[in-house]
């Protein structure tokens, strides 16, 4: 009777042995395969104090101008969060900001911004404070970097390529905290530039300090596909 008890709690042993080695296994593939690739992404030291900016349309209701933001402003947002919870315990959902309504402290918080100077004021303050170290320049007819013009293609009224940018650096109003930039000539350059964040952001030959030009077809119905790279360089060195 002694060895069959003795055998079926070995049994047990070893049965909550592999248990819990396949849930720590499982932990750090989640670690290796998730997190850290997330968090080479993003580059933020934590989420607790991050702000998610979006650009601000204000729409005319007839009594009063409502501030929102656009479609492509959703799409972009739907995009990155898994990449920020996958990196992050600490994200907060709820400072997702409208630029029109960022909060003055907030604005030298961690920043991810989404949309250029036109509709998003946070991200004209900030690429004006950077402007002078970046390799390109946002200009009425298009992005110019190293004085060739890149520009979005328009077909029969219809958008069909577009591009956008990506600037990943520390802030430049706060030097302990970080910003990530992202901005298209149109909406879908911007959801472009999160694609290629989300899908290449993490690569170990990334610069941590980046800006990044990328273009990409779009759809008849609004999809941006796969972006292309156009141009890379690293910030700061």
């Amino acid at each position: 009777m002694g060895n069959i008890t003795s055998a079926v709690g070995s049994q047990i042993l070893s049965a909550v042995v592999a248990a819990a080695l396949t849930g720590v296994g499982g932990l750090v593939r989640w670690f290796l395969v998730r997190r850290l690739p997330a968090r080479r992404t993003w580059r933020y030291a934590s989420a607790g104090e991050l702000s998610i900016v979006l650009d601000t349309v204000h729409i005319d209701t007839g009594r009063y101008q409502r501030p929102m933001a656009g479609l492509g402003q959703v799409r972009a947002l739907s995009l990155l969060i898994p990449s920020l919870t996958n990196a992050y315990r600490d994200l907060d959902l709820e400072r997702v900001r409208l630029s029109a309504h960022l909060p003055g402290h907030e604005m030298e918080h961690d920043l991810l911004l989404l949309g250029g100077g036109k509709t998003n004021e946070v991200s004209r303050r900030i690429y004006g404070a950077m402007a002078g170290s970046l390799p390109f320049q946002l200009g009425s007819e298009g992005i110019i970097w190293d004085g060739a013009t890149y520009r979005g293609e328009v077909t029969n009224g219809e958008i069909t390529r577009d591009c956008g940018v990506v600037i990943r650096a520390p802030h430049p109003l706060n030097p302990n905290r970080r910003i990530v930039l992202i901005a298209g000539l149109s909406t879908y350059g911007t959801v472009a530039a999160v694609r290629w964040l989300i899908e290449k952001g993490s690569d170990r030959s990334l610069a941590a300090d980046i800006a990044v030009l990328v273009e990409a077809a779009v759809l008849r119905d609004g999809h941006v596909s796969t972006p292309r790279l156009l141009r890379e360089a690293a910030l700061g060195t």
